[in-house]
């Protein structure tokens, strides 16, 4: 019996170890992803109305040179992409891409630029955003009179009249059931002769 003792407490022994050394490694793991070290700055220039948007990277105050940045423009439900491939970084730690001409902003034009670097193997996730007035100023569109989409207030007649139908028949089915449980009851209290 005093073995097995000793076997199970050096078995528990031996797990608390091994999960101590993958929480060390882990934390350690996370630190050197999230060192901060790494910095990504945007700008804009404007150049014979063709506008630029320019990420320069830098880790530990030097330009890191053959890294991928993705360019985002903030929409409502998501990123929308920008050039579609990945721009890499030059010698200068900087990737440089057009801004297109047709992109609607909000009421003001005002866009948000993302840049990010995504899961790099030494850097991690490192991201920056600036909002800049290169959209097209755009006006919410007044909601139709009566539209699928709109509030009930606002919905088509044909649905309004389906749907209300539906719950009058439903529920008139129901009083009519509960009427006939009456009637029956009733029946029954008079027919015992």
């Amino acid at each position: 019996m005093r073995s097995h003792t000793i076997s199970i407490k050096k078995i528990v022994s031996l797990v608390g170890i091994c999960s101590l050394m993958l929480c060390a490694q882990y934390l350690r793991a996370q630190d050197s992803t999230a060192s901060g070290e790494a910095k990504l700055d945007i700008s804009f220039s404007e150049q014979d109305s063709v506008k630029k948007i320019t990420a320069k990277l830098t880790h530990a105050g030097s330009a890191v040179a053959g890294i991928d940045i993705h360019f985002y423009v903030k929409k409502s439900f998501g990123l929308l992409p920008l050039e579609g491939e990945n721009i890499t970084t030059d010698d200068n730690g900087e990737s440089t891409i057009d801004f297109p001409t047709d992109l609607p902003g909000d009421a003001s034009g005002n866009v948000v630029v993302i840049a990010r670097v995504e899961d790099d193997e030494n850097l991690g996730t490192v991201e920056a955003s600036k909002t800049v007035n290169w959209g097209l100023p755009s006006k919410p569109e007044p909601l139709q009179s009566r539209a699928l989409w709109t509030s009930g207030n606002n919905a088509p007649w044909p649905l309004t009249i389906t749907i209300t139908s539906i719950v009058v028949i439903v529920w008139g089915i129901i009083f009519y059931m509960f009427y006939q449980l009456v009637v029956i009851k009733r029946a029954g209290k008079y027919n015992k002769t």
